[in-house]
């Protein structure tokens, strides 16, 4: 009832385009938006039985639309900029670029941005200045910190939706100090340990000596006191570490916007797309769009990545990368960054240490095939591909009204179907010739093993 309570007291959005995720996470949609939409590639993306059935019985219209091509394409290449590209479905652009056109529509298309701000990497660093005013000199770029060491500290991510609990340290207890976990040098005892802990000194005669020179008299009922209070305070303090870390219904909304980045959605937002896909999430923020929640909230904050080297650990911004820029190996790995108050960027990396996958690397290479449609795997980045032309068999069509028609093997095929560049699927996009693929989307096997 509470949360019923809470969504009935957030404002709707007029205008909101759902993704898959959230007909998957059954999200409250209705109380939400005003108006629903979505594409069709989204509801084809929707599999199983609950989900369809909560779709068949969705208490609000939901409308179906297409993005024109052109904000399509300003979308693909926004995404290529801002490197989430790679991560992206069609379904994918195809949501976000239903999303712009409404935000096009409803508020100008002088509102959206078509360069990424928060740009990672090397930069002019030079800003726009006014007619009539001197050029200021350029704000070098930022530097990335390297670290040369095969292992790299791990500092937290953030994640929506996500909490984890931390315990803070307790207020006045002493910390243990790096000094003592290494083991002396002219001692040998417990030599086999790589970090030990030496015994602490004793200090009683020295705190004794210390308090007879300043004369305080020490009472047992003065000791016992002390001794009580310091068990109640340790008491309180384990109490309240105890406490600490645990979601409960009054800290409930304060943990979802600290943990989440969430805020409940403003008066003001007229288009917003609720969809928990990270890549989807930052490509929205960094065109000037509205990202919700799965529970109406909305987000204010999303990753960005850069491609980091595991060979040379250079670091480029360019997502389209395939091959290291500076070293030339297949090492590069998406890596996810944050800048911190001060404008320094701080590296994310994963706890997973097998970070670069070394599946097909335990055979050699095959011995390279020439001809006209060899299929060469790519080991530098300006090694030469052939043009893959079709040939003449292949482009032409059957026409049997044709004084030079000679009939073939069957005069009924429009296209040719037997040539070598049909059976592998190779096609001129100009001409529109040879066999085309029934389903884009099947994942068909190149390579059959052979018994």
């Amino acid at each position: 009832t509470g949360g019923a309570m809470g969504r009935e007291a957030m404002a709707r959005v007029p205008h909101v385009v759902a993704d898959t995720g959230a007909f998957l996470s059954a999200a409250p949609l209705q109380d939400i938006a005003e108006n629903l939409y979505t594409v069709p590639e989204v509801l084809a993306e929707i599999r199983d039985r609950p989900a369809r059935r909560r779709l068949a019985a969705l208490p609000c219209e939901l409308k179906l639309r297409r993005p024109p091509p052109e904000i399509l394409r300003l979308v693909t290449e926004f995404s290529k900029k801002t490197g989430d590209y790679p991560s992206l479905s069609a379904a994918d652009l195809q949501v976000l670029a239903l999303t712009c056109q409404l935000q096009t529509e409803t508020n100008g298309p002088g509102c959206l941005r078509w360069e990424p701000q928060d740009k990672v990497g090397p930069s002019t660093g030079v800003a726009p200045r006014a007619q009539g005013t001197l050029p200021t000199p350029p704000v070098p770029p930022p530097q990335v910190r390297l670290s040369s060491t095969p292992r790299h500290p791990e500092a937290p991510v953030h994640l929506a939706g996500f909490h984890l609990p931390t315990k803070r340290p307790g207020k006045g207890r002493p910390q243990p100090s790096p000094e003592g976990r290494a083991v002396p040098a002219e001692s040998d005892q417990f030599n086999s340990f790589l970090y030990w802990r030496a015994p602490l000194p004793s200090i009683e005669e020295e705190l004794q000596e210390l308090l007879n020179t300043q004369a305080i008299p020490v009472s047992p009922e003065t000791t016992g006191d002390h001794q009580s209070s310091e068990d109640g305070t340790s008491a309180e303090e384990a109490e309240e570490s105890d406490d600490e870390g645990w979601i409960t219904p009054s800290n409930l909304k304060q943990v979802q916007q600290d943990t989440g980045h969430c805020d409940t959605a403003p008066v003001g937002v007229q288009v917003g797309c609720v969809t928990t896909d990270f890549a989807m999430q930052n490509v929205l923020l960094q065109l000037g769009l509205h990202v919700l929640a799965v529970n109406g909230m909305l987000i204010r904050q999303a990753r960005s990545y850069i491609l980091r080297c595991h060979g040379c650990f250079k670091t480029t911004s360019d997502m389209t990368k395939v091959f290291c820029p500076n070293c030339g190996n297949k090492t590069l790995k998406k890596v996810a960054v944050s800048v911190g108050d001060d404008g320094s960027l701080h590296m994310h990396f994963s706890r997973n240490p097998k970070v670069l996958n070394p599946r097909g690397l335990r055979y050699p290479l095959p011995a390279p095939k020439g001809g006209k449609h060899a299929n060469n795997p790519q080991l530098v980045e300006d090694q030469p591909f052939p043009q893959q032309r079709l040939s003449r068999k292949a482009r032409q069509k059957t026409d049997v009204f044709d004084p030079d028609y000679i009939a073939g093997v069957s005069p009924f095929a429009e296209n040719d179907v037997y040539s070598r560049a049909a059976n592998l699927q190779i096609r001129d996009a100009a001409l529109g010739a040879g066999r085309r693929r029934l389903n884009p989307n099947a994942v068909t096997k190149k390579f059959v093993k052979r018994r």
